[in-house]
């Protein structure tokens, strides 16, 4: 555990020293896995869809903000969807404008749960973002979760209906627009998980500020029953199945990884626990300090120690005698 702690400590000094370049990386990452997924799985306009488009936007996203990246994301997409249905990239676009109203003031690096909800589904271990987000977030963060998992299903949903919305002749463009929107908001599984990823997001960042012990891993804990019992309850209420395996495994990696962020973000020991207590002339304060772990590598030094230095020396006092 002793060298565990020594790796975090050296880790977290290896990011603070290049931590521009690392950050950069990330985001070129994020954004050019999410672009090639939409080409891969909405690649209708060829012309946007070679590789050299998504290395390029990539490449310039990752020097810009992450709402700018989003958005480059988000152009990319609408341009795909808008190719094969002019009704779904309207819909797209009313999800990321109703998202911007609703909370416009998210921080940097929560607008890019818009791109990452929708790539850790396509991963198949979308629940580590109610658990992490619950612990580095706030309850706000509900929203652009929400519309992280709208944006998948819509994108789903023209995969997987790609021959009908291109057929424009048979239909007007208002049974069109009815088709959609009812293909998309009766989805009863994305139902299902907007619900419970709301409701986890809430109960881990609820649990994680509490003043107890061990409140981080209590609260991830408490977000992965909160799943479990979430899904298999919608599984019965809607009756929708969800693969067991992909379920199980997808939701031990994901608490796997939650633990890991707890790890390298918030840890401390609580044997070592003190308590102070001191008063003003209205108050009396209650103080309870927290040390964190921090432990660093033993610095080894040689010293190498020459005995010529020491044998002349004799020589020359043993002469003088």
């Amino acid at each position: 555990m002793l060298q565990l702690y020594v790796f975090r400590n050296s880790l977290k000094g290896f990011y603070a020293k290049y931590h521009s370049i690392i950050d950069k990386g990330i985001k070129y990452i994020i954004l050019f896995t999410a672009m090639m997924l939409i080409s891969i799985n909405l690649g209708y306009q060829n012309k946007v869809s070679v590789i050299q488009v998504p290395i390029v936007l990539s490449v310039i996203g990752a020097f810009l903000p992450y709402m700018a990246g989003v958005l480059i994301v988000a152009a990319f997409l609408m341009i795909n969807l808008f190719t094969a249905s002019f009704e779904l990239a309207l819909l797209v676009g009313i999800i990321l404008i109703l998202t911007l109203f609703l909370y416009y003031g998210f921080g940097k690096r929560d607008s890019v749960l818009l791109i990452l909800v929708p790539i850790l589904f396509a991963v198949k271990i979308p629940y580590v973002i109610p658990l992490v987000v619950g612990l580095m977030g706030s309850a706000v963060s509900i929203v652009p979760i929400t519309a992280g998992i709208l944006i998948y299903f819509t994108c789903m949903f023209a995969r997987q209906n790609i021959g009908v919305l291109t057929n424009t002749q048979s239909v007007d463009i208002t049974q069109r627009y009815s088709q959609a929107i009812n293909g998309i908001f009766s989805n009863k599984t994305m139902l299902l998980f907007i619900i419970v990823f709301a409701l986890t997001t809430f109960i881990v960042y609820m649990v994680h500020k509490q003043n107890m012990d061990y409140a981080w891993q209590i609260a991830i804990a408490a977000g992965a029953i909160t799943i479990l019992i979430g899904i298999f309850a919608g599984d019965f209420i809607f009756d929708i199945s969800t693969p067991l395996l992909d379920f199980i495994i997808g939701l031990a990696i994901s608490v796997i990884i939650a633990y890991v962020y707890n790890f390298f973000v918030f840890s401390v020991d609580y044997s070592r626990s003190e308590y102070a207590q001191f008063e003003d002339d209205d108050y009396y304060y209650f103080v309870k300090a927290v040390p964190k772990i921090t432990i660093t590598a033993a610095d080894k030094k040689v010293q190498s120690f020459s005995t010529k230095g020491k044998k002349k020396n004799n020589k020359n006092n043993g002469g003088s005698e």
